[in-house]
Parts: C-alpha cells; structure tokens; sequence
C-alpha cells in the first residue's frame, strides 16, 4: 500500500511550526567487534575442523615411531536469508510534501537494515544458552557438556550456576575460560579479551575495570583488573538483561557473519500510477560453527545444564 496525501494531511499544510521525523541516533555498530566478517559466493557456507595431535610418546631404541592420525570435527552448515523492505509514495504526496518528511524515508530504510543487522547478530548471544539453536557439536554456544572430538572428558564454557557478573566471579570465569582445550584434550592460549554485558551492568563492568583500587575493599589493594579488557555494551542484548559473556577474540574465530550480498538500495517508478517506490536488500548469515574462545554466564545464579 502506498503513502498518500490521504494518510498525510499534515504534511501538506504549512502552518505546523515542526512536524517531528521519527529518527533517532542510532548506537554504534558491535557485531564487526565480534564477528568475523566474510564474503561468500555460494547459498550456503560449510564449515568444519581438523585436530592436531596428541602429546609426544616415549621411543626406545629402535623401536617403530608411532604414529598419530588428526581427527575430523564437526561439521555446521549456515544457510544465508534475504532481508528486504520497501516503501511506495504516491507522486502528489512526494511533490507536495511541505517539510520534506518524506524524502528521508528511503534513507531511513538503510537504518531498518542496519538494525536488522545488529539484531540477527546479536541474537547468537541472546539464544547463547537455548537448546533450539545448536551448533556443529548438538550443543548450543555456551554448554556445560560440548563434547570432545578425540572423544575425552567433554567440556564447558558455561557458568553451570549461572554466576552474576562481578569481580569474584569475573575471577572465576577467567580461570574457568583460561582452561579449556583443544580437541585432543592439549592446552592452548585462551585469554578473553572482551566482557559482552546488556546495558544494566555497565556501572559494574565500569567499578571493576576502571578504578585504580581494588572495587568493595578498604585496603587500597591494587586492582588487578584495571584495564585489563574491552567492555563492549550490546543494547541489542538487553532482552536478557543478566547474561554476560567473555570473548577471547583470537580464538572465537567461530563466530562468523557471512555477507552474500551486502546492503543496496534502488528506486523506481510505478508506469500505471506514479508512485515512487524504494528498496532496500541483502543477504547474509550470522552463525557460529565453533565454541572455543567463548564463555558464558546466564548471570541469574540459577542452576544450568545444557
């Protein structure tokens, strides 16, 4: 259905001293923080791993080497989506529109899809602990049971009491980030990087990270956490407003927001009636096919198993 001078009376009239354009400051893009941003050129994308070996063993003298084989991972398959919108003016209300109202609507469409953007990416941490959206292992983002592939002792990357953030527990969810492994059980450099946290817990992120003393003492200890990492506050993440997230953005090379075709706009005209419609459209994915690099907290100090 088009916009008509029908529906827009009030900005035909030029007695209104302002007629309010519903446009906002937008927050700053996060999801180019996060992902790792790629081009695509098919309608799907497959990912999968291979992992290296196991520790060195013992050989006594000439005895055969023995030999070691990598064991393949699991696979995830992300699929991309078209996101499109569109907005149809009629030719009398675009020609006679006396505050130019209109005329920033096809600009506005570039904010939908910007939006959409950010929404579609953050909703991999919104839907972090949901059992519905799983990835290549049949486990969601953050669990308590990802299995192994050499098939060991499973791990987690997931507070299993759901931990409030602070700075005790920011302790004990570096420590518990610090010992995940890789697919053959052997250490690796896991170090986080960034604090993921919704809007509400910025004034402790903030008190934890930034005062010079140590936060809730009256010793004047050092604050061994001043500085010691990016806090990035996600306002699409506010829908769970107690889930918080350390990212080690080195290794979190799983999460992936593909681009098969990126944002474009186009205008045309309706031959039969006049009015001028406008475009907007993309194509694109956001997933995750690995975990590691990655912990969680639900953040509601309620037990979680998944």
């Amino acid at each position: 259905m088009a916009a008509t001078r029908a529906n827009f009376g009030d900005l035909l009239e030029p007695g209104f001293l302002e007629i309010f354009n519903d446009a906002y400051r937008e927050p700053d893009r996060v999801y180019n923080k996060l992902f790792s941003i790629r081009n695509s050129s098919k309608q799907d994308e497959r990912f999968s791993s291979v992992t290296g070996f196991a520790l060195l063993t013992v050989k006594t003298e000439n005895a055969p080497i023995d030999y070691d084989d990598p064991i393949q991972g699991y696979d995830r398959l992300l699929s991309h989506s078209t996101y499109a919108k569109g907005f149809k003016i009629s030719k009398e209300l675009w020609d006679d529109d006396q505050y130019n109202i209109m005329n920033e609507k096809p600009r506005q469409l570039g904010v939908a899809a910007r939006r959409t953007e950010e929404t579609t990416a953050a909703n991999i941490f919104n839907r972090a602990f949901n059992a519905s959206y799983l990835g290549g292992d049949d486990q969601e983002l953050c669990s308590t049971v990802h299995p192994r592939e050499d098939a060991g002792t499973s791990q987690s990357n997931a507070s299993s009491t759901g931990i409030t953030f602070g700075e005790e527990n920011y302790e004990t969810a570096k420590l518990a980030m610090r010992g995940q492994l890789d697919g053959r059980g052997q250490i690796i450099e896991v170090m986080p990087s960034v604090l993921l946290i919704p809007e509400n817990l910025k004034k402790t992120a903030d008190i934890v990270f930034k005062s010079n003393l140590r936060s809730g003492t009256a010793d004047n200890d050092f604050n061994p956490y001043l500085n010691e990492l990016q806090v990035i506050e996600w306002l699409y993440m506010n829908r769970n407003d107690t889930h918080w997230f350390l990212v080690d953005k080195d290794t979190a090379r799983g999460l992936v927001y593909l681009q098969r075709e990126p944002m474009s706009f186009s205008q045309d005209e309706a031959w039969e009636s006049d009015a001028a419609l406008f475009k907007v459209r993309e194509r694109f994915v956001t997933g995750f096919y690995a975990w590691r690099g990655v912990w969680g907290s639900e953040g509601s100090g309620a037990a979680y198993s998944g």
